[in-house]
Formats: structure tokens, C-alpha cells, sequence
């Protein structure tokens, strides 16, 4: 008996074992909270190339793009999560403190932010795994990105995230699935949407006829 080892049922096998391997370094390398920034950026890295360039070489992309960008990601993601920390807390301050016009006006704001912080929360790890930049201009080009591709790439990504953070609270199976692929497999969805407006940035050479990514640019290069 032979296996058919480009078949779709394999290619689906190994792309769930890899899914599995890179959930798994994600958690444990998140363990100490402050790495998460560094997890979350390698772990896009792993999955955006797998976009680019198919499956394969989880771990050593993962540990690669950990230790590259460890220090600007762990900065960026303190930030992060200080700011997060700051409107959570403005938000439950001013959810005690009765009805009122002021009080709906700073709730409103209070939310708004949140909105925005989680925007740019989703460009700026995958933008530090793709780009190399400053910090400040990574923190700029997350906003410029989450505003300027809103629809409909920032909102899709808002929306699988949202999905899977409301199906993981409302239900266990879930909560088990995120814990086992979960976390790896919103990423590999995220990096689709990211990837098409990443490749609008960046400069690679094209994988051929058939290559999604570039046949638009390729088409403008024939033109010239």
C-alpha cells in the first residue's frame, strides 16, 4: 500500500501537527508572562512564512524569531499590556460610579481605547516578525495599518479573535480545543489577511505563475 504523501488528507495531518507543535511552544515560552510579546511575535513568524512558503521548520523558525526579536517584543508587549491594564482598570472605575452623563461619556472613551489598543495589538507582532524597524516605527505602522486596511483585513482579524476568545469563555470544549491548537491555528488565520497587505511592503522574489500573493505586482512589473 502507498501513501500519497502530497495528498490532502496528509498535507491536512501534518499542517495539524504543526499547528500542535507551535501551540505548545507558544504556551510554555509564555509561561513567564513577560515573554508573551516574543512568543506571540515567533509564533506569527513560523505561521506568516508558512503562508509565504508552506509548511515546515516549526521549532527552529520559532526559537529563531524568539531570540531575534526578544527584546524589542518583550518592551513592545510591557507596553502593551500596561496600557491594557490602565483601561481596564479606568473602565471598571467608572462602572461603579453611578449613572450620569459624565460616566457614559468616560465609559464610551474608556472603550473606545480598548478597541484601538486591540487593533493595534494585531498588526504590531506580526509587524515585528515580518519587519525590521524601530520600535516606534512598528508601534506606527500597526496604526497606520489597523486604520488604513480596516476593512476588510482589521476586521477580520478582530473577528476570529473575538470568535475564539467568546467561544472559548462560553464553552469548555472550546477552552480545551484553544488550549491544545487554539492559540496556533487563530494566528494561522490572522496571518492570511496580514500576509496580503504585508506583501504590498515587502520586496520577495515571486514562487511562479501561480503565486497569489504576487500576481498582481508581477502583472504591474510586466507594464513598466
Amino acid at each position: 500500500m502507498r501513501f500519497d504523501y502530497d495528498s490532502p488528507i496528509i498535507r491536512f495531518l501534518n499542517k495539524g501537527a504543526d499547528l500542535l507543535i507551535l501551540n505548545i511552544l507558544f504556551i510554555v515560552c509564555s509561561l513567564p508572562v513577560v515573554t508573551i510579546g516574543a512568543s506571540l511575535t515567533a509564533m506569527y513568524a513560523v505561521n506568516l512564512r508558512s503562508v509565504r512558503y508552506g509548511d515546515g521548520y516549526v521549532v527552529q523558525t520559532f526559537f529563531k524569531s524568539f531570540k531575534q526579536s526578544f527584546v524589542q517584543a518583550t518592551i513592545a508587549w510591557i507596553i502593551v499590556a500596561a496600557c491594557g491594564l490602565l483601561i481596564f482598570f479606568d473602565i471598571r472605575f467608572w462602572s461603579v460610579m453611578g449613572e450620569g452623563m459624565i460616566q457614559k461619556v468616560m465609559l464610551a472613551v474608556s472603550y473606545a481605547l480598548a478597541g484601538i489598543l486591540f487593533m493595534i495589538f494585531t498588526w504590531l507582532f506580526p509587524l515585528i516578525a515580518k519587519m525590521k524597524d524601530s520600535l516606534w516605527h512598528q508601534f506606527a505602522n500597526a496604526v497606520k495599518m489597523a486604520v488604513g486596511y480596516f476593512i476588510p483585513f482589521t476586521v477580520l482579524c478582530l473577528l476570529i479573535q473575538g470568535l475564539a476568545v467568546y467561544f472559548a469563555v462560553m464553552y469548555m470544549s472550546m477552552l480545551l480545543m484553544m488550549a491544545l491548537i487554539g492559540f496556533a491555528m487563530v494566528s494561522y488565520m490572522c496571518s492570511f489577511f496580514l500576509y496580503r497587505v504585508f506583501s504590498k511592503h515587502i520586496t520577495e522574489d515571486s514562487l511562479g505563475a501561480d503565486d497569489l500573493l504576487y500576481q498582481d505586482r508581477s502583472g504591474e512589473d510586466e507594464q513598466s
